[in-house]
């Protein structure tokens, strides 16, 4: 039988799980009663100091918790006063959001080469030269794949073209 491990035991004595199975071992049952001892102790020990509580000082932390309670405003239910309330609870973590969005795009400007649509181009002597480059798209008409059959697709839309390859193994069976 394998030994108990701490929790376990704890768990026995706490009477949240039965493990009387487990408690065959000498040495586990010792830790059970001792962990019962020490509960009793701290369960003791909580009691009495409560009840050395005069009950003038109950009433005095009752009444200090009643007008806590009655001066806390009443919260509205508005759609406004519930998204402003949540912006106050997540303030730092909207800021952080914000802050790094922002440190992100300023890098992506920094570290971002020209542009498509020039090429700069440097002689050695004096400043550079900008000249245009011709985007022309790859037209792919026919693919040939050893052991598939393979279709083309060349499409055309607002974000411009775009190429697509539908390979299929030959062994295939339609339907399947």
């Amino acid at each position: 039988m394998a030994k108990p491990h701490d929790i376990d035991l704890m768990e026995h004595a706490d009477g949240e799980r039965d493990h009387a199975d487990r408690l065959r071992d000498p040495a586990a049952r010792e830790k059970v009663e001792a962990i019962g001892e020490l509960s009793e102790l701290v369960r003791g020990h909580l009691e009495l100091s409560a009840d050395a509580v005069p009950p003038a000082r109950f009433e005095q932390i009752w009444d200090a918790i009643d007008k806590s309670i009655a001066s806390t405003p009443a919260k509205s239910a508005g759609v406004w006063s519930r998204i402003a309330g949540w912006f106050e609870r997540h303030r730092g973590h909207v800021i952080t959001g914000v802050v790094s969005a922002g440190a992100v795009a300023a890098l992506a400007l920094v570290l971002r080469g020209p542009s498509s649509e020039t090429t700069t181009t440097s002689s050695g002597h004096g400043s550079p030269t900008v000249l245009p480059v011709a985007y022309r798209p790859t037209e792919i008409e026919s693919l040939e794949t050893p052991g598939a059959d393979s279709t083309v697709f060349n499409l055309q839309d607002e974000d411009g073209p775009a190429t697509v390859i539908w390979v299929t193994p030959e062994d295939t069976v339609e339907g399947i």
